[in-house]
Protein backbone atom coordinates (compact mmCIF):
# COMPACT_ATOMS: atom_id res chain seq x y z
CA UNK A 1 0.00 0.00 0.00
CA UNK A 2 1.36 3.40 -0.96
CA UNK A 3 1.86 5.86 1.84
CA UNK A 4 -0.45 8.83 1.78
CA UNK A 5 1.14 12.01 0.50
CA UNK A 6 0.40 15.60 1.43
CA UNK A 7 0.23 18.16 -1.34
CA UNK A 8 2.65 20.97 -0.47
CA UNK A 9 0.47 23.50 -2.28
CA UNK A 10 -2.53 22.50 -0.15
CA UNK A 11 -0.46 22.91 3.02
CA UNK A 12 0.81 26.27 1.84
CA UNK A 13 -2.70 27.45 0.99
CA UNK A 14 -4.02 26.29 4.36
CA UNK A 15 -1.34 28.13 6.29
CA UNK A 16 -1.58 31.24 4.12
CA UNK A 17 -5.31 31.33 4.86
CA UNK A 18 -4.44 31.76 8.53
CA UNK A 19 -2.52 34.99 7.93
CA UNK A 20 -5.51 37.39 8.40
CA UNK A 21 -6.27 35.75 11.74
CA UNK A 22 -2.71 36.20 13.01
CA UNK A 23 -2.51 39.77 11.71
CA UNK A 24 -5.68 40.57 13.67
CA UNK A 25 -4.25 39.00 16.84
CA UNK A 26 -1.05 41.04 16.54
CA UNK A 27 -2.91 44.31 15.91
CA UNK A 28 -2.41 46.78 17.51
CA UNK A 29 1.23 46.34 18.47
CA UNK A 30 2.03 46.33 22.17
CA UNK A 31 3.48 49.32 23.94
CA UNK A 32 6.83 48.68 25.55
CA UNK A 33 6.69 47.24 29.06
CA UNK A 34 8.85 48.47 31.89
CA UNK A 35 10.53 51.78 32.48
CA UNK A 36 13.74 51.28 30.49
CA UNK A 37 14.63 50.77 26.87
CA UNK A 38 16.07 47.59 25.42
CA UNK A 39 18.10 46.53 22.40
CA UNK A 40 17.57 42.99 21.03
CA UNK A 41 21.06 43.05 19.52
CA UNK A 42 22.69 42.93 22.94
CA UNK A 43 20.08 41.23 25.13
CA UNK A 44 21.46 37.94 26.41
CA UNK A 45 20.75 35.59 29.29
CA UNK A 46 23.10 37.84 31.30
CA UNK A 47 20.48 40.59 30.96
CA UNK A 48 17.92 38.56 32.88
CA UNK A 49 17.04 38.04 36.51
CA UNK A 50 14.70 35.42 37.93
CA UNK A 51 12.31 35.95 40.83
CA UNK A 52 9.99 33.43 42.45
CA UNK A 53 6.87 33.80 44.52
CA UNK A 54 4.69 31.21 46.26
CA UNK A 55 1.02 32.00 46.89
CA UNK A 56 -1.58 29.93 48.70
CA UNK A 57 -4.57 28.97 46.55
CA UNK A 58 -7.88 29.02 48.40
CA UNK A 59 -10.01 27.50 45.64
CA UNK A 60 -11.62 24.10 46.05
CA UNK A 61 -9.92 22.80 42.89
CA UNK A 62 -6.46 23.34 41.50
CA UNK A 63 -6.30 26.28 39.08
CA UNK A 64 -6.29 25.35 35.40
CA UNK A 65 -3.91 26.62 32.74
CA UNK A 66 -6.67 28.96 31.49
CA UNK A 67 -7.24 30.30 34.99
CA UNK A 68 -3.58 31.12 35.54
CA UNK A 69 -3.30 32.62 32.06
CA UNK A 70 -6.27 34.85 32.93
CA UNK A 71 -4.54 35.76 36.21
CA UNK A 72 -1.45 36.79 34.26
CA UNK A 73 -3.49 38.94 31.86
CA UNK A 74 -5.39 40.62 34.69
CA UNK A 75 -2.13 41.21 36.56
CA UNK A 76 -0.59 42.91 33.53
CA UNK A 77 -3.71 45.06 33.15
CA UNK A 78 -3.67 46.16 36.79
CA UNK A 79 0.09 46.74 36.73
CA UNK A 80 -0.17 48.85 33.59
CA UNK A 81 -3.14 50.84 34.92
CA UNK A 82 -1.20 51.57 38.09
CA UNK A 83 1.35 53.24 35.83
CA UNK A 84 -1.37 55.22 34.02
CA UNK A 85 -0.80 53.20 30.86
CA UNK A 86 -3.99 52.01 29.22
CA UNK A 87 -4.41 48.36 28.28
CA UNK A 88 -7.73 48.68 26.43
CA UNK A 89 -6.74 46.36 23.58
CA UNK A 90 -5.84 43.56 25.97
CA UNK A 91 -2.43 41.98 26.41
CA UNK A 92 -0.54 39.84 23.95
CA UNK A 93 0.97 36.65 25.39
CA UNK A 94 2.94 33.86 23.72
CA UNK A 95 1.96 30.37 24.84
CA UNK A 96 3.27 26.94 23.86
CA UNK A 97 1.57 25.38 20.85
CA UNK A 98 2.65 21.95 22.08
CA UNK A 99 3.51 21.87 25.80
CA UNK A 100 4.74 18.27 25.46
CA UNK A 101 7.75 19.32 23.39
CA UNK A 102 8.46 22.65 25.03
CA UNK A 103 9.84 25.52 22.95
CA UNK A 104 12.65 25.97 20.49
CA UNK A 105 15.42 28.44 21.19
CA UNK A 106 13.93 30.90 18.68
CA UNK A 107 10.44 30.62 20.15
CA UNK A 108 9.11 28.83 17.05
CA UNK A 109 6.89 26.50 19.09
CA UNK A 110 4.93 29.44 20.49
CA UNK A 111 1.88 31.29 19.24
CA UNK A 112 0.35 34.59 20.37
CA UNK A 113 -3.05 35.09 21.95
CA UNK A 114 -4.57 38.46 22.82
CA UNK A 115 -6.25 38.33 26.21
CA UNK A 116 -8.69 40.62 28.03
CA UNK A 117 -7.33 42.23 31.18
CA UNK A 118 -10.49 43.36 32.99
CA UNK A 119 -13.81 41.85 33.92
CA UNK A 120 -15.40 39.34 36.27
CA UNK A 121 -13.05 36.47 37.02
CA UNK A 122 -15.34 33.74 35.63
CA UNK A 123 -15.91 35.76 32.46
CA UNK A 124 -12.18 36.33 32.02
CA UNK A 125 -11.35 32.64 32.37
CA UNK A 126 -14.08 31.66 29.90
CA UNK A 127 -12.91 34.26 27.39
CA UNK A 128 -9.27 33.22 27.76
CA UNK A 129 -10.24 29.60 27.15
CA UNK A 130 -12.25 30.62 24.08
CA UNK A 131 -9.45 32.69 22.56
CA UNK A 132 -6.84 29.99 23.08
CA UNK A 133 -9.16 27.44 21.45
CA UNK A 134 -9.82 29.80 18.53
CA UNK A 135 -6.23 29.60 17.26
CA UNK A 136 -6.12 27.79 13.88
CA UNK A 137 -4.73 24.27 14.17
CA UNK A 138 -4.02 24.83 17.87
CA UNK A 139 -1.47 27.49 16.98
CA UNK A 140 1.05 24.99 15.60
CA UNK A 141 1.27 26.76 12.22
CA UNK A 142 1.98 30.26 13.49
CA UNK A 143 5.75 30.18 12.94
CA UNK A 144 5.32 28.95 9.37
CA UNK A 145 2.56 31.47 8.71
CA UNK A 146 4.80 34.29 9.90
CA UNK A 147 8.20 33.24 8.62
CA UNK A 148 7.62 30.84 5.71
CA UNK A 149 4.24 31.33 4.07
CA UNK A 150 3.34 34.68 5.60
CA UNK A 151 2.56 37.97 3.96
CA UNK A 152 4.65 41.13 4.45
CA UNK A 153 1.82 42.48 6.62
CA UNK A 154 2.32 39.63 9.08
CA UNK A 155 6.10 39.59 8.84
CA UNK A 156 6.24 43.24 9.91
CA UNK A 157 4.17 42.66 13.05
CA UNK A 158 6.05 42.62 16.33
CA UNK A 159 5.42 39.63 18.56
CA UNK A 160 4.41 39.32 22.19
CA UNK A 161 6.70 40.68 24.88
CA UNK A 162 5.40 38.18 27.46
CA UNK A 163 5.63 34.37 27.36
CA UNK A 164 3.62 31.99 29.52
CA UNK A 165 5.28 28.62 29.18
CA UNK A 166 3.53 26.42 31.67
CA UNK A 167 4.84 24.43 34.57
CA UNK A 168 8.11 25.57 36.12
CA UNK A 169 11.00 23.19 36.45
CA UNK A 170 9.81 20.46 34.05
CA UNK A 171 11.89 18.95 31.28
CA UNK A 172 9.28 20.14 28.78
CA UNK A 173 9.84 23.79 29.60
CA UNK A 174 13.42 24.14 30.84
CA UNK A 175 14.98 27.42 31.77
CA UNK A 176 16.87 29.01 28.92
CA UNK A 177 20.34 27.75 28.15
CA UNK A 178 23.22 29.96 29.18
CA UNK A 179 23.91 30.89 25.55
CA UNK A 180 20.30 31.64 24.66
CA UNK A 181 19.36 35.27 24.08
CA UNK A 182 16.27 36.79 25.62
CA UNK A 183 13.24 36.46 23.36
CA UNK A 184 10.67 38.03 25.69
CA UNK A 185 10.73 40.90 28.13
CA UNK A 186 9.01 38.70 30.71
CA UNK A 187 8.71 34.91 30.83
CA UNK A 188 6.38 33.26 33.35
CA UNK A 189 6.26 29.65 34.47
CA UNK A 190 4.23 28.13 37.28
CA UNK A 191 3.84 25.03 39.40
CA UNK A 192 0.78 23.97 41.41
CA UNK A 193 1.40 21.75 44.41
CA UNK A 194 -0.55 20.46 47.39
CA UNK A 195 0.98 19.56 50.74
CA UNK A 196 -1.12 18.51 53.74
CA UNK A 197 -4.24 19.80 52.01
CA UNK A 198 -2.76 23.23 51.31
CA UNK A 199 -2.52 24.18 47.63
CA UNK A 200 0.09 26.68 46.50
CA UNK A 201 0.89 28.28 43.17
CA UNK A 202 4.61 28.80 42.69
CA UNK A 203 5.37 31.35 39.99
CA UNK A 204 8.74 31.92 38.36
CA UNK A 205 9.31 35.20 36.54
CA UNK A 206 12.26 35.78 34.26
CA UNK A 207 12.75 39.51 33.72
CA UNK A 208 14.81 41.44 31.21
CA UNK A 209 16.77 43.56 33.67
CA UNK A 210 17.53 46.08 30.94
CA UNK A 211 13.81 46.92 30.86
CA UNK A 212 12.51 46.39 34.39
CA UNK A 213 13.60 48.02 37.62
CA UNK A 214 13.44 46.37 41.02
CA UNK A 215 10.39 48.51 41.73
CA UNK A 216 8.70 47.14 38.58
CA UNK A 217 9.35 43.59 39.74
CA UNK A 218 8.11 44.19 43.29
CA UNK A 219 4.93 45.91 42.08
CA UNK A 220 4.17 43.18 39.53
CA UNK A 221 4.55 40.43 42.11
CA UNK A 222 2.30 42.35 44.48
CA UNK A 223 -0.40 42.60 41.79
CA UNK A 224 0.10 38.90 40.90
CA UNK A 225 -0.59 37.80 44.48
CA UNK A 226 -3.61 40.11 44.80
CA UNK A 227 -5.06 38.97 41.46
CA UNK A 228 -4.44 35.29 42.14
CA UNK A 229 -6.35 35.57 45.42
CA UNK A 230 -9.29 37.18 43.58
CA UNK A 231 -9.55 34.20 41.19
CA UNK A 232 -9.48 31.53 43.91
Amino acid sequence: MLAATVDHDDVSAGITAQVPYWVAVLTPEERSFGTRRTDPRIDTVDSSVVSEISTQWAGSEHPSFATLLAVLAATVGAWQSDRCRSCTSGVLVDIAANPDIGTCSDGSALFPVRLPTTGHTDTLVAEVRRRVAAAPNDGTDFAEAKYTFGSPALARKAGAQIAFLGTAGTSATPLSDADEALHHSLTVRYDVSEIDGVTTVDAEFRWNSRIFTRSDVDDFERFWEKTLSAFA
